[in-house]
């Protein structure tokens, strides 16, 4: 994936404008005496559909019509890509299916069907999502659109980095939860080739062992996903394309936190900023104040921004 650069991100940027909306910042001094530096949150959780998943969605579906294929999309995912492709395709007038985990939270199965998209269920397993949407997709002629893996995905989500970079231009890192991985390489690709002495960090819950994967390549193999209350990243590898990028660019910044951490950021986030997000969204804030207790406000002072990146979650849901 060398060849993917800022310049993508930025026309992926100026493609989706019209579809997606410009989310707010919030701060907080009590946040910032824990952490010891300045924090911004970007709201991705008030994104379309909930979550920054909306603008890979909208650049994708974008450039397929574009391109005259309109048979309609499909995709695998547990909740918040399927939601963004589903109002990325009615926003284009196309049709969307979407293979969804037996296990995936209601509310995320709602909204994708709000949007009108068609819901097939298969087994909690990565290898069940991409069998059944290969073979569905194969039987229609749809096109697959990925949750992570495609540097079209990639490109539009990084969109979020040149909001970020434009409403505060003096960052100096940027946190955000990895899953696929498709956010962190778009993020991190426009920063660092933009400005390269931002640190972009990357955090995720016990037991992913991302700093290893990147390493050596070998993920774990007694597990297909992790159990965390982080739903939206439980898959335990980044994809092929992003790979490269989080190798390049992120090998040495990646922090890891429990789920007793991830419990306490989201119930700061939701008492604080009085922003009701979802249990994904603490874990980069989780990694910012471990990191402030660890290694002693390692980034004290400095100005630091906190991808909230989704605001999807079961009315049961409380952080306690």
């Amino acid at each position: 994936m060398s060849d993917f650069t800022a310049k993508e991100v930025v026309e992926a940027a100026e493609r989706i404008k019209n579809v997606v909306h410009k989310t707010p910042i919030f701060t907080s001094e009590t946040i910032d005496r824990f952490a010891g530096c300045h924090v911004f949150f970007k709201g991705e959780h008030l994104q379309k559909t909930g979550s920054f998943k909306a603008r890979g969605a909208c650049n994708a579906v974008q450039l397929l019509k574009e391109a005259g294929k309109t048979n309609g999309v499909i995709t695998h995912s547990s909740g918040n890509h399927g939601q963004g492709l589903s109002y990325a395709a009615r926003a284009a007038g196309l049709p969307c299916t979407v293979v969804v985990p037996r296990t995936a939270p209601p509310s995320k199965l709602e909204g994708m069907k709000a949007y009108g998209a068609e819901i097939i269920l298969c087994e909690p397993t990565m290898k069940s999502r991409e069998e059944t949407c290969e073979k569905v997709a194969t039987e229609r002629g749809l096109t697959i659109v990925p949750p992570f893996d495609d540097q079209v995905i990639m490109a539009g989500q990084g969109t979020a980095a040149v909001e970020l970079l434009d409403e505060l231009p003096n960052l100096d890192a940027v946190f955000l939860a990895v899953g696929g991985g498709g956010l962190a390489a778009g993020m991190a690709t426009y920063i660092k080739q933009t400005k390269p002495n931002v640190q972009v960090y990357l955090v995720e819950p016990n037991g992913k062992g991302l700093h290893i994967y990147l390493e050596n390549g070998q993920i774990r193999g007694d597990l297909d996903s992790l159990n965390t209350i982080a739903d939206g990243i439980r898959v335990l590898r980044v994809g092929a394309n992003p790979y490269p990028i989080l190798q390049k660019y992120c090998k040495d910044t990646i922090l890891t936190v429990g789920e007793e951490e991830i419990k306490e950021a989201v119930a700061l986030i939701w008492t604080r900023l009085k922003q009701r997000v979802e249990p994904t969204a603490g874990v980069p804030l989780a990694g910012l104040l471990k990191m402030a207790k660890e290694v002693g406000f390692a980034l004290k002072g400095k100005n630091v921004a906190i991808i909230l990146c989704g605001g999807n979650c079961d009315l049961t849901f409380l952080p306690l």
